[in-house]
């Protein structure tokens, strides 16, 4: 009997064996073309493999390398997705149940291409708000875990000729893919310019199969210590904190900055700046739309919209900005742009102008264009000399002989309308007045040499002669005709030439011969 049983046994045991080699053989190419074929519709895509390997005990496992999905088949532009190799495990009844699900996936050299899409061509208006129709089909695979340590996301632009976007993924775990809530994730983003590791975790999906540039996405991130340095002409360390939300064609952004050492190179000084923002920013080809910048410069207040896009062959991206300054102080604006340790001048600015900052690599100073117009009140002049001298310009040209300038200082007004191109500051319209006396220029300034060249001229309230006394007077009534202005008191041609700490003031005789 004991014979028996164990033939029976060994019987037993080789038929089990017999049908689970068989069903093995039959269970790989059926798991395999299952599990395509979910990713093929969930991707809208075809899927090829270099190699897959399959076990089914202790638990269904599988490994794979060079995975590709081609997005709708195309074979115009890099596939959708590549992955150098992989590796998944999953129940029983996740492969073959409806929807397949795997318990976790980790993938190794994660490429991502995303194919040219946005809304917006013309490249000057933000993307039109779009709602994206939610995709009411289940999907055919569940992911209940994606890890990828090192991934590469790469937005091609719809603009022929232009670069495309891309993103160093890190760290990137994501639960429930697939899931009509949509992912949860959280990564790490490194960001190219300035350099830093942006930390994010929020929401995608679900995904959108026939258009993934309608996918939606929401989150929260924080960009910590970057360093502004690597932009030529700039200077100090960046934080930032924000959220986001919509689809990766239009993602609303709001978010804060803070920069406690900003500097221009010009002068070096640090400015405590910060910012708080409003944006749209077109995921799938990285162009933003700010429709509300609000920084803080020092005490000052700036206030700026436009556009950062990127251009055709140029790395980097082209700004444009409205800014406009309202009851500023000067000092923190002449702090980034006079390397002195005190401002020569303060008081309060108004300011408004169009920035547009090129792309490129240059230093910023040199591709930076301004147009637009300011106005100085209650400026005075922190060195006693140059106040002193223009004290007693006011008393002067109100007609006191006797004026040496050691009075009750003057403040001062200025205004004008302004460009800067190259570096250089082209003034016209320039107007600097105090009681008695208005200068009015046009010339140029040049940042870096801080050479000068202007020419205009001194407007007097008194005559010449009211400045004098004795025979000088009287040799001032005989030249007063070359200097009389119309209603009464002074015009006198002037030249404003050197530098900012040798100023060089004198007559323009060439102008006074010709009018005489």
């Amino acid at each position: 009997m004991k014979r028996r049983h164990a033939v029976v046994l060994v019987i037993v045991v080789a038929v089990a064996v017999a049908l689970f080699t068989v069903w093995q053989l039959r269970a790989h190419p059926y798991v395999r073309e299952r599990v395509l074929a979910a990713i093929n519709e969930r991707f809208d895509s075809q899927v090829a493999l270099e190699s897959l390997s399959i076990d089914l005990v202790p638990r269904p496992r599988a490994s794979g390398t060079v995975l590709t999905l081609r997005h709708n088949g195309r074979t115009d532009v890099p596939p959708l997705i590549t992955i150098e190799d992989f590796a998944a495990t999953a129940s029983v009844l996740g492969i073959t149940g409806q929807p397949v699900t795997l318990s976790s996936i980790t993938l190794n050299h994660l490429n991502i291409h995303m194919p040219p899409g946005g809304l917006n061509p013309g490249g000057n208006k933000p993307p039109d708000a779009v709602h994206a129709a939610h995709d009411e089909r289940p999907s055919p695979l569940i992911i209940d875990e994606i890890v990828s340590r090192e991934a590469r996301l790469e937005i091609a632009s719809r603009r022929p000729g232009r670069l495309p976007r891309v993103f160093e993924i890190h760290d990137l775990v994501m639960h429930d893919f697939g899931r009509p809530q949509g992912a949860r994730f959280h990564a790490g983003i490194t960001n190219p310019i300035p350099r830093g590791r942006v930390e994010t975790s929020g929401t995608f999906g679900p995904w959108h199969a026939d258009e993934p540039r309608l996918t939606p996405v929401r989150g929260d991130y924080t960009f910590r210590n970057a360093d502004l340095n690597v932009i030529k002409g700039i200077g100090g360390v960046l934080s930032s904190v924000g959220r986001y939300s919509g689809i990766l064609d239009r993602i609303e952004v709001e978010g804060q900055t803070e920069t406690p050492d900003f500097s221009l190179d010009l002068a070096g000084q640090p400015v405590p700046l910060t910012t708080t923002y409003q944006a749209i920013v077109d995921g799938t080809n990285g162009d933003t739309w700010l429709e509300r910048v609000n920084a803080r410069l020092g005490k000052t207040t700036i206030n700026a919209k436009g556009a950062i896009v990127r251009t055709e062959q140029v790395k980097g991206r082209h700004i444009t900005l409205d800014v406009e300054i309202a009851g500023g102080e000067l000092e923190d604006l002449m702090r980034l742009a006079v390397k002195t340790a005190s401002p020569p001048l303060i008081g309060r600015v108004d300011l408004k102008t169009k920035l547009v900052l090129p792309a490129g690599e240059g230093d910023v100073l040199e591709r930076l264009e301004l147009d637009g117009s300011f106005s100085l009140a209650q400026a005075t002049f922190a060195n006693v000399d140059v106040q002193q001298k223009i004290t007693m310009l006011s008393e002067r040209g109100r007609g006191d002989e006797h004026a040496d300038g050691v009075g009750k200082s003057v403040v001062s007004r200025m205004s004008g309308q302004f460009t800067l191109r190259d570096g250089q500051l082209d003034f016209r319209q320039l107007t600097f007045g105090v009681p008695g006396a208005v200068v009015q220029l046009a010339g140029t300034y040049h940042l870096r040499t801080e050479v000068m060249a202007f020419r205009g001229n001194l407007l007097l309230d008194a005559s010449l002669a009211d400045m004098t006394s004795g025979l000088k007077s009287l040799l001032v009534r005989m030249a007063q005709p070359f200097f009389s202005r119309p209603g009464g008191g002074s015009r006198i041609p002037i030249l404003v030439t050197g530098t900012r700490e040798h100023a060089r003031f004198g007559l323009d005789r060439s102008r006074v011969l010709r009018r005489g």
